[in-house]
């Protein structure tokens, strides 16, 4: 049997509905499993779902839900809100959970075009993934996770690693349409490193000069030590992003998070709507 409860939370200028619902044995006797679901004025948008053994659970696991064929899709901001609403839900509720399990699939799209992997795109602007700037998450493999993070500290910012890849070879390395590699051979030029490059590339060009090549490079210099699946958010929550201005995080304006559904008017320009 089921057993409902439902609770409104605010959250700075949000509202949330938060629904609990546990799967009970016909005794009441033991727990099968739980779901947290939390939404507001639309319909629920992240899930964190549980399996329980012995009534204890052994596996919680976030997602996005989708709602009429349509994937959750709303500003930083207002996600950061709700994730972080949910999850201090959830351990309050269950305080022995260490962590939550959940890949990481949010995209950007711009200007009709396929959509950009967030997590790519934050990589090379910010060094870090959105979930790892505001939640300190980690791939659930601590090895590849202490591998991956040396390696995007060698690519971005080791003048060594640039100097061996001369633009020639950067632009023969993917399928790059020549119009943009002739904007972008005097950024690469003129850097003495991949972080000072890509932070040279105007912040309203990024979309439209990085977006068509950026999940092709990024696969290639950071095979084996990252993977957009199996990361975890640890418990109690570290958050590192909601106060911290120390560094700017970037990302293009307006941008929504989406789940792998494309969303509208993101990432472009007036000229392009």
């Amino acid at each position: 049997m089921n057993e409902n409860k439902q609770t409104t939370v605010t959250s700075g200028p949000y509202t949330f509905q938060i629904t609990d619902n546990t799967l009970l044995s016909s005794t009441n006797a033991e727990i099968y499993g739980r779901k947290f679901t939390i939404g507001g004025t639309y319909p629920d948008c992240v899930e964190i779902s549980m399996i329980y053994e012995n009534n204890n659970p052994i596996d919680a696991r976030m997602r996005f839900l989708h709602n009429d064929g349509q994937e959750c899709s709303i500003s930083t901001g207002h996600m950061y809100n709700m994730i972080k609403t949910l999850l201090d839900y959830v351990y309050d509720q269950i305080p022995t959970l260490t962590h939550i399990n959940f890949d990481d699939k949010t995209h950007i799209e711009y200007a009709a075009k396929d959509a950009i992997p967030l997590y790519y795109f934050s990589i090379i602007f910010n060094g870090q993934t959105w979930y790892e700037k505001y939640f300190n998450a980690k791939q659930s493999n601590p090895d590849r996770h202490g591998q991956y993070r040396k390696r995007v500290a060698e690519i971005l910012y080791e003048h060594e690693y640039k100097t061996h890849i001369q633009f020639g070879r950067f632009a023969a390395l993917f399928d790059k349409r020549e119009e943009e590699m002739v904007e972008l051979v005097e950024y690469y030029n003129h850097a003495n490193n991949f972080n000072e490059f890509f932070q040279s590339i105007p912040e309203q060009d990024r979309c439209r000069l990085v977006g068509p090549w950026i999940q092709q490079f990024m696969k290639y210099i950071l095979k084996d030590v990252f993977y957009s699946e199996d990361w975890i958010i640890h418990f109690p929550l570290e958050i590192t992003g909601e106060n911290n201005e120390t560094r700017k995080f970037y990302y293009p304006e307006d941008m929504k998070i989406t789940n792998n559904f494309q969303s509208k008017n993101i990432c472009l320009s007036p000229e392009d709507i």
